[in-house]
C-alpha cells in the first residue's frame, strides 16, 4: 500500500520554445523542478507515477508498534519516532491506510514557528520517506505557497510520491474527498496510507477520524463521539465542541465506500482497553440508550435546552430533543429520580441569579408535573452561577454556563461500567443480560428438566492465560469444568461438542488456532477424567458469532469462552 517511483522525474515546461531563462522551483525537501521562467509546472504529471511496491497494512502495525485507536507514534512535541518527525500526536485510524495528527511547528526543535501552520517541510519528507501518498491539512490558514507534495528515496530505497492538499473538514465536499482518498488506499494496494491533520490532532483530525470510524469501521454515532473526546487528550470542554459532536453523529456513511467485514477487520484498531470514563462526554440521551453506564450522582447537561437572556421560559419544550430523552427516561426506569437544577453565568447579583435559575429549573419541572410524573421522582433548585463548567471570562463561554443540568438521585442499577454501542441489542448473535444468564452451565445444571433450557451452554469463568490454551488449576472456572465431568459420569449416554471461541483481537487466522487448542484442552481434560472420546467432539471457531460487543473489555471478556452443546441423551 505504497506508491513508489523508479526514477528520478526532470519537469520542464509545457510547450518547449527558448530556453534562455530558467528558474528552479522547490517542492519538497529534497525535490526541485526546473522550468523556464513563467511556466506552469503539470503537478499532476509529477506524481502520476506508476508504482512498484506494496506494503500492506501488518507492515506499518509492525512499523509503528500500533496497539489501539489512542497509541501515539509520536507524542505531543513529535518525539518518540523520529522517522516521523514534523507530526505531533500521531496515531492510527486505519492501520497502514489512514493516520490523523497535527503538525509540529511550536514544538519544532530547529524551524519552531507558531502553531496555526501546515506541515513543516521536513514533516512533509519524513511521511514521504514512510511511504505515505497522501497528506491532508484541515484549515484554510497560511496554505497558500507551501509545497504542493513531495518525492523522496524511500525507508527500502525506492522512490515515493506524495500530494499535500488543504481540505476543509467542515465543507461536507472536502469530506467526501477525504473519504474517497482513504477508500482507494483501503483497497488498491498501488496507494499508500493518507496523513489527516490539524495543528495539534485533536479536534478536527478527530472529527475526520471519527468520520472515517463510522464509515469504514461500522462505528455506532456514541462509539465515534466516545472516541473524538478521547482523542482531545482532555480538550473537550468548550461548549463550542458540541457543534462538533453532533456533525459526527449526523454523518451517514456512504454507500460507494463500504468495505467488507474481511478487509474491516484488518484494517479497523481496537479501541483502548481501559477508557477512562472520566474524559467521556456524557449527554442525556445516555441515559435512555446506555443507563447501564451513568452512575448515581451523575450531572448531565441538557445542551439543547437554552433560555434567552433575562427569560424563565423557551419556545417548544414539547417537542425539545433533551426534554423527550428525558422523559423517556423516566419512562424506562421506574426507580428513576433526578434534580433539575438551574445554573447562570457571573454576571449580575448573587440572589438575582440564584432566583432566575431556579424559575427556570421550575420551568421544566412544572412541564413535567403537567404530563402525569410524580413530583417524588423529581425536584428542582436554583444554583445561580455555582460550579461553572467553562469559563466566564468570555461571552462565548458564559453561555454554556447558563444551563440546566439533571442530576441523578437514584436509578436501577445495571451491569458494566462502559459506554457501550447502542446499536449492540439489534445485532442477532449479541445477548441480552437476562438472556446471557441462560446460557450458562451453572443455569443447566441448577434448572436441570426445565422447558426452556437450551442445548448450548458456556463454561461460567472458565478463563484462560492471554494467547494460551492452558487450562487453570484452580478456580470457580476449574469447579464448573468438574460438575461438567461429574455431569457427564453420570449421564452415560450424553454426547457434547466443545466448542472454543476468541474475541475479534488479533489476527483471525491466529485466532481459529487458538480456540482450537483451548477447546482440545477442555477435550483433553474430559478423557483424562474417565470420559469416553467416542462422546466427545471439538471445534475452534475463532472471534465468529460473538455475543458481546468486541469493542470494549467487558464483552471481549465475555466472547472469549468455551460453550458445551450437548449432542444428544
Amino acid at each position: 500500500m505504497k506508491r513508489f517511483i523508479t526514477t528520478v522525474i526532470a519537469i520542464w515546461a509545457f510547450g518547449i520554445g527558448s530556453f534562455a531563462q530558467m528558474d528552479t522551483v522547490k517542492i519538497g525537501l529534497e525535490t526541485y523542478v526546473i522550468v523556464p521562467a513563467g511556466s506552469k509546472i503539470n503537478y499532476d504529471s509529477l506524481f502520476a507515477i506508476h508504482p512498484q511496491l506494496e506494503l500492506n497494512p501488518q507492515y506499518y502495525i509492525n512499523r509503528y508498534g500500533e496497539k489501539d485507536l489512542m497509541y501515539k507514534i509520536t507524542d505531543n512535541k513529535g518525539m518518540g519516532f523520529d522517522s516521523l518527525y514534523g507530526t505531533r500526536n500521531m496515531r492510527p485510524v486505519l492501520h497502514g491506510v489512514a493516520y490523523r495528527g497535527g503538525a509540529n511547528n511550536y514544538y519544532h526543535e530547529t524551524e519552531k514557528r507558531d502553531n496555526q501552520n501546515p506541515l513543516p517541510v521536513d514533516g512533509l519528507h519524513n511521511l514521504c520517506e514512510e511511504g505515505f501518498s497522501n497528506s491532508v491539512y484541515l484549515y484554510r490558514h497560511n496554505f497558500e505557497g507551501y509545497p504542493v507534495g513531495d518525492t523522496c528515496s524511500c525507508i527500502d530505497s525506492s522512490w515515493n510520491a506524495l500530494k499535500y492538499q488543504q481540505l476543509d473538514y467542515y465543507d461536507s465536499t472536502h469530506i467526501y474527498k477525504i473519504l474517497e482518498m482513504t477508500y482507494l488506499s483501503a483497497t488498491n494496494p498501488e496507494v499508500g496510507p493518507v496523513y489527516i491533520h490539524c495543528w495539534n490532532g485533536w479536534h478536527a483530525s478527530g472529527y475526520v477520524s471519527a468520520v472515517m470510524l463510522k464509515q469504514f469501521c461500522a462505528y455506532s454515532d456514541w462509539n465515534a463521539v466516545n472516541y473524538w473526546d478521547l482523542g482531545t487528550d482532555g480538550a473537550n470542554t468548550s461548549p463550542r465542541y458540541q457543534e462538533q459532536r453532533e456533525r459526527i453523529k449526523e454523518f451517514t456513511p456512504y454507500p460507494e465506500f463500504m468495505i467488507s467485514d474481511s478487509l474491516q477487520k484488518c484494517l479497523c484498531p481496537p479501541m483502548p482497553e481501559y477508557i477512562d470514563s472520566s474524559q467521556l462526554h456524557i449527554e442525556i440521551e445516555h441515559l435512555v440508550v446506555v443507563p447501564e453506564a451513568i452512575p448515581v450522582g451523575s450531572q448531565i447537561v441538557l445542551y439543547n435546552v437554552t433560555f434567552s437572556p433575562g427569560k424563565t421560559t423557551f419556545t417548544g419544550i414539547g417537542t425539545n430533543p433533551d426534554i423527550l430523552y428525558l422523559m423517556q427516561a423516566l419512562d424506562i426506569d421506574p426507580n428513576l429520580v433526578v434534580e433539575i437544577g438551574g445554573y447562570t453565568d457571573n454576571s449580575g447579583s448573587y440572589s438575582e441569579n440564584v432566583s432566575l435559575s431556579a424559575q427556570r429549573a421550575k420551568y421544566i419541572y412544572d412541564f413535567l408535573i403537567s404530563k402525569g410524573y410524580p413530583a417524588e421522582r423529581i425536584s428542582y433548585k436554583g444554583y445561580g452561577p455555582e460550579k461553572p463548567i467553562y469559563s466566564n471570562k468570555y461571552k462565548s463561554t458564559r453561555e454554556g454556563n447558563r444551563r440546566i443540568e439533571i442530576k441523578v438521585i437514584n436509578k436501577t442499577v445495571h451491569g458494566g461500567n462502559q459506554l457501550v454501542d447502542e446499536s449492540v441489542y439489534q445485532n442477532a448473535n449479541v445477548v441480552d443480560e437476562e438472556k446471557l444468564k441462560k446460557t450458562y452451565l451453572t443455569y443447566f445444571f441448577a434448572n436441570q428438566g426445565s422447558n426452556d433450557l437450551g442445548s448450548v451452554f458456556i463454561i461460567d469463568s472458565l478463563n484462560f492465560p492471554s494467547s494460551m490454551a492452558t487450562l487453570p488449576d484452580s478456580g470457580y472456572g476449574k469447579e464448573n469444568l468438574d460438575h461438567l465431568v461429574a455431569y457427564l459420569k453420570h449421564h452415560k449416554h450424553v454426547k457434547i461438542s466443545i466448542n472454543g471461541y476468541t474475541d475479534a483481537s488479533g489476527v483471525e487466522d491466529n485466532n481459529l488456532v487458538l480456540s482450537e487448542e483451548r477447546a482440545k484442552a477442555v477435550y483433553d481434560y474430559l478423557i483424562a477424567n474417565g470420559i469416553a472420546a467416542n462422546r466427545l467432539m471439538y471445534k475452534g471457531w475463532g472471534s465468529q458469532n460473538p455475543i458481546a460487543p468486541n469493542r470494549y473489555k467487558w464483552g471481549r471478556d465475555i466472547n472469549r469462552r468455551i460453550e458445551i452443546e450437548f449432542v444428544s441423551d
